[in-house]
Formats: C-alpha cells, structure tokens, sequence
C-alpha cells in the first residue's frame, strides 16, 4: 500500500539547494552594508509599527473633539488642534494607517495584474502579445494620476475600495511592460529550452522557470510603487475625490490646513512633513534593492 506523504515529507522536497541558499545569504549581506536599504527599511518599519499600533496607542479618537480649535502644539496637543478642536497627532497617525492600507492593497492588486499580463504576453509572443502590448500600451500613455483622477472622479465615491481600484488600474501597466520585457528575455535561456524539450507544460514553465528570474526588477518597482501610490492616494483626497472625511487622511489635512495656513500652519505642516518622510522612505528602500538586487553591483559597498 503506498504511503501517504507527510507534512515533513513535502517540507523535506521543499530544501534549498546550496547554490540558493548561497545568493540569498549573499543578498542579505549585501542588503546589511546597503545605506540606503537600512534607512529606507527602518522608516517603513516605524511606519508599519504605528499604523498597526494605532488602535492600542494612548491617544485621542482622530474623531473626537478633545480641545479648543486651532491650539498650537503643547505638551498635551504634540501637533496641536485643527479647526474643529481634534488633535492632529492623533489623525496623522490613523492617516498613517489610512494612506499604507490604500497603498499596499493597490499595489498588491496591480502587481498581481500586471505579473499575469505581462508574463503572458512574454512567454507566449506572437496575437497573444500584440494583444496584450497594446492594452498595455494604451494605458502607459496615460500619467497614472490623471487616469486615478479620472476614474476617482466618475465612478468612486469616496470608499477606500474605490480609492484602491483608481489606484490599480491606473498602474498595473508599468508593471506589466516591466513582466513582459523580462519574460521575453528569460524564454529564450537554455534551461527554458530544456525544460520545454523535456515535456514540461506552459504553465509549470512559466511559474516555475520565467517568473522566478523576473522577480528582481519586480520588487524593485513595487517598493517604488507604494510611495507613488501613497502620494496619488494623498493627491486625491486633497483634490476631493479620494477618501472623504471625517476619515483621517493626510491629502484632506493637508487641503484643510492650507485653507488656515496663516492661522494654524501646524496642521499642514505635520501630515506633510509624515507624508515626506514615508515617501523617502520607500523610495530610499527602492533604490537601495535596485543596487543590490543587481548582479553588477555584486562586491561593492556603500
């Protein structure tokens, strides 16, 4: 009777080779000497830790009323208060939870569009890619802001998921042309061929061969993406079409302080100088990958 395979079993099919285990050592280590890759990581770190934190903080409900309007920043009001006496520390960091949820969740989702398209259009080439390149390249035409503002403004009504959805569609097509151009390169190596002469079928190629060696450039891009979406997310609560108060977002703060900026610069001053170093942050984090997920910077150090 032929034994069932165990947890351990699939777990045991499942060791890394040395040669992998070898490349990720050496990218850790690279990764450790990389300035930028520490800063960017450490900030992103703080960042996570305060959204995921922010229901069990010791701070005020960013709702609640808990002062006069318009108090300066004090011992008790770190950021001071707003126009309707709530303290701003307290909404920066529910928008802080507010704007890396809309983010991740949008990039993850065109990620995930933009991996199957372009991989796809890669591998299999001839109508499939011209169908796909051009859908791809209808949508790179367009800035990925505007096509957001465009689709926020005629159809979202505020929600995050609506925010989440402008988000995606107006960006998986950078990294669908990014998925595409890496497959079309990858198909033609010779343990693709081999795999292919060996019986393998499309797909097992594909996820198991192609994508693989495409996922370098691919975290790249997402990294520098979340800040790009971050910042669309921010732009269009300011202009109105994006998350719609009294959720606490950092683009609507940022449109209400400037309509008090000479009465009470600190409540555009403080969502927006968090909004900076977040962004730095994950384009420090981006850049930092880019070197060191590089064959060619292998060796040196920053």
């Amino acid at each position: 009777m032929r034994r069932r395979k165990t947890l351990s079993d699939i777990l045991a099919g499942w060791r890394m080779s040395e040669g992998a285990k070898e490349a990720i050592k050496d990218i850790i280590d690279r990764s450790r000497r990389n300035t930028m890759v520490a800063v960017g990581a450490t900030i992103i770190i703080v960042m996570f830790s305060l959204a995921l934190l922010a229901p069990v903080l010791p701070i005020s409900d960013p709702e609640e009323y808990v002062d006069e309007s318009f108090q300066p920043p004090s011992d008790n009001r770190w950021f001071g208060t707003d126009e309707l006496g709530r303290d701003v520390f307290s909404r920066v960091i529910w928008g802080t939870r507010i704007s890396l949820q809309v983010a991740v969740l949008a990039i993850f989702f065109s990620l995930l569009i933009g991996i199957m398209m372009g991989l796809m259009a890669g591998y299999f080439g001839g109508k499939t890619d011209y169908l796909i390149a051009g859908t791809i390249d209808l949508f790179w035409t367009f800035p990925p802001f505007l096509l957001a503002l465009a689709f926020a403004a005629t159809v979202a009504g505020g929600s995050l998921t609506a925010v989440i959805i402008a988000i995606s569609i107006s960006y998986w097509a950078g990294f669908a042309r990014l998925m595409r151009g890496q497959a079309l390169s990858v198909r033609e190596r010779q343990f693709v061929e081999a795999s292919r002469a060996l019986g393998a079928s499309n797909i097992r190629i594909m996820f198991t061969h192609v994508f693989p060696n495409c996922l370098a450039p691919l975290i790249v891009w997402a990294s520098i993406g979340v800040a790009d979406a971050i910042t669309i997310e921010s732009s269009l609560s300011f202009l109105g079409v994006g998350t719609q108060p009294p959720t606490p977002s950092w683009g609507y703060m940022l449109f209400r302080g400037l309509a008090n900026l000479q009465e009470a610069p600190w409540m555009s001053t403080f969502p927006g100088v968090v909004l900076l170093i977040t962004v730095l942050g994950f384009n420090l984090l981006g850049d930092g990958m880019r070197d060191v997920l590089d064959p060619r910077m292998k060796g040196m150090r920053r």
